[in-house]
């Protein structure tokens, strides 16, 4: 259900990735099972050490004990893993830590687009600017929007993520535009709209029933799947 019209004077439409175009969990799951192939035939022993919640709970471990990879998703991949494969005995464990995240990355790129998504882009770069801005690591070039925008941003590539202003400044200087122009199209309450919304982007919820909105002001506009943004 559409709540408001488009907001007066957007000349930009800024879109999340992972839960707004594609399903995240989805995505994830696949490339983590690809990367537990790759182990199976190069690093087995990981595999006969670790269950798939003792993996997870050492990964976590591991980014308590780094915080300053939090936010460098790729990076702390590598390096966990080069950890990993170091404590296991493995001697090139740079070599193997750097093959196995590419196996990772590239599955990570093989994203289902929701239905119509592809179509809903082609007809609104028409009338706006189409960029994307996320918190994960995908490679828009890598994926079926290589061609959908005009700019891709990647918060590992900035001190901060989303909510914080880092990469949503640098969007509107490399747009050349201000902040009401733009409308920032995401499903986290958080990280999407209340970032846009604390520089004075207008801010559009897409709203999967994943996440409850506690939030003490409104987005502009709530939808539940982005080709609505064809009916405003």
């Amino acid at each position: 259900m559409i709540q408001k019209i488009m907001p007066k004077g957007i000349k930009v439409i800024s879109f999340d990735l992972d839960d707004t175009l594609w399903s995240g969990p989805q995505v994830i799951r696949h490339a983590e099972a690809v990367m537990q192939n790759w182990m199976a035939e190069h690093t087995p022993r990981v595999l006969s050490q670790f269950n798939g919640e003792q993996f997870l709970e050492k990964k976590i471990q591991f980014i308590k004990q780094n915080p300053q990879l939090k936010n460098k998703i790729s990076l702390s991949r590598q390096v966990f893993l080069q950890q990993l494969f170091s404590e296991l005995g493995y001697k090139n464990a740079e070599t193997l830590s750097q093959d196995c995240f590419h196996a990772f990355y590239h599955a990570r790129q093989n994203v289902t687009l929701f239905d119509d998504v592809l179509s809903t882009l082609d007809a609104l770069k028409q009338n706006y600017r189409l960029i994307s801005i996320t918190n994960g690591n995908a490679d828009v070039q890598l994926t079926p929007l290589a061609n959908a925008f005009e700019l891709s941003l990647v918060a590992e590539h900035f001190e901060r993520p989303k909510p914080h202003d880092d990469i949503f400044l640098h969007a509107l200087e490399q747009l050349k535009c201000e902040p009401h122009e733009v409308l920032h199209v995401g499903d986290h309450p958080v990280h999407d709209v209340q970032g846009a919304h604390e520089i004075g982007m207008k801010t559009c919820w897409l709203n999967d029933g994943s996440r409850q909105w506690t939030l003490p002001f409104d987005a502009h506009l709530t939808i539940s799947h982005v080709r609505e943004l064809l009916r405003v």
